[in-house]
């Protein structure tokens, strides 16, 4: 079994309260589950208004198809979030 976990940092542009930022962070997430059966959470960031952190996990019995499906999300993120530029991408895979 392989586990894999991204964190992305994205910068939200012309956010101007936290009801904006949440609207952009719960599209995103809700996007990610319902197109890429992944788990997804904002992870930190949650008091500033244009910084966010998303949280992703993924487990497979094939390490090649969690690379795959990372690199599809974080490319799906920078597609598919105009209004937030994605500042950091960090990726970890723990094998057991």
């Amino acid at each position: 079994m392989h586990v894999a976990a991204a964190v992305i940092s994205l910068h939200i542009y012309g956010s101007s309260s936290l009801k904006d930022k949440r609207r952009v962070v719960h599209s995103v997430l809700g996007k990610l589950r319902a197109r890429h059966s992944v788990a997804a959470a904002e992870v930190d960031s949650n008091d500033s208004w244009q910084s966010a952190t998303i949280g992703i996990s993924v487990v497979s019995g094939d390490i090649r198809t969690l690379r795959s499906m990372l690199d599809r999300v974080v490319g799906f993120v920078e597609s598919a979030v105009p209004e937030a530029e994605v500042i950091d991408v960090t990726t970890e895979i723990w094998s057991m």
